[in-house]
């Protein structure tokens, strides 16, 4: 009997208003810079598109190739040379637990509950953060690190207060209404295990502070060095047109449209007493001399 083989990984096709954009920059390797700067991902980021010919798919117009973006880099920002670190990573959403408590039908199913204007629009309707992933922060501002839960459902609730078992005590709990101003979140893990069945996870704190983060892609870090010679122009220097003038004593070197890329001054240093040669010294020029036009200087009116 045959056994398929199935693949795993799927492209993301995340909208980009879902992903947030850093980068930070070093002139060198030796400076330390642990400061990013945020960017506008759909200024730096577009998708990518099939042909149209490329996906015959009755009805779909949109012909969007998954798992691939286009990244820009604006002139405007990476304009220096040296080493510049992108990072991409899903957008984060920071908020409050409202409470963590249980369902009025399923008094067994504990959760978080937040309210639903910290939510941004698209993600208000029920089962909208199903899969988002929940990261806590302690209450001296720093996260607490490696504790991560996963949301398997988010509904719109109300409060509703309730007796508590046989006695006349009253606690508040949660209903399910698409018109309510709350939403419960049933997390993964949150129920014990049967090892420890009185050890419940931790979920969360009344009044803590969230961070919700979508899991549509893994975060991506790309580093980007802008050096002032590339492959083609260290070719035009050693192997490409170049012209010395012996008058000026200057050497000027050429692209292959004859472009002037460098130039250099070149002079000789001598014992003041003597006269002797000691040095024969090739010096960059910061004003390049027009004048030593490539076409000009072999094809003389």
């Amino acid at each position: 009997m045959a056994v398929g083989t199935y693949g795993i990984t799927r492209p993301s096709d995340v909208s980009l208003d879902d992903i947030s954009v850093y980068y930070n920059y070093t002139p060198n390797r030796e400076t330390n810079n642990n400061e990013m700067i945020s960017l506008n991902a759909n200024d730096v980021l577009e998708e990518c598109y099939l042909p149209v010919n490329d996906r015959n798919i009755t009805g779909y117009t949109e012909n969007l190739l998954e798992g691939l973006y286009n990244l820009r880099l604006p002139a405007s920002i990476f304009n220096q040379l040296g080493i510049y670190t992108i990072y991409i990573k899903p957008k984060i959403i920071s908020l409050k637990i409202v409470d963590c408590g249980v369902l009025s039908a399923l008094p067994t199913v504990r959760g978080l509950v937040i309210n639903v204007n910290d939510l941004p629009e698209k993600l208000k309707s029920n089962n909208a953060l199903q899969g988002y992933r929940i990261e806590y922060v302690n209450t001296d501002g720093k996260k607490l690190r490696n504790v991560v839960r996963y949301v398997v459902t988010s509904n719109k609730v109300s409060p509703i207060s309730e007796n508590v078992g046989n006695t006349t005590q009253r606690a508040i709990r949660y209903r399910f209404d698409d018109a309510g101003t709350l939403i419960f979140l049933q997390l993964t893990p949150s129920s014990s295990s049967d090892v420890k069945p009185n050890a419940l996870p931790f979920i969360g704190i009344r009044n803590q502070t969230i961070i919700l983060s979508n899991t549509y892609f893994k975060p991506l870090t790309i580093e980007i060095e802008l050096v002032e010679n590339t492959i083609d122009t260290i070719a035009d220097i050693v192997a490409g047109e170049q012209v010395k003038d012996v008058q000026k004593g200057i050497l000027t070197h050429y692209d292959k449209n004859r472009v002037i890329t460098k130039q250099f001054n070149l002079y000789e240093i001598k014992d003041d007493v003597t006269d002797v040669p000691l040095y024969e010294v090739k010096e960059k020029r910061t004003n390049i001399d027009e004048t030593q036009n490539f076409n000009d200087i072999i094809s003389p009116d």
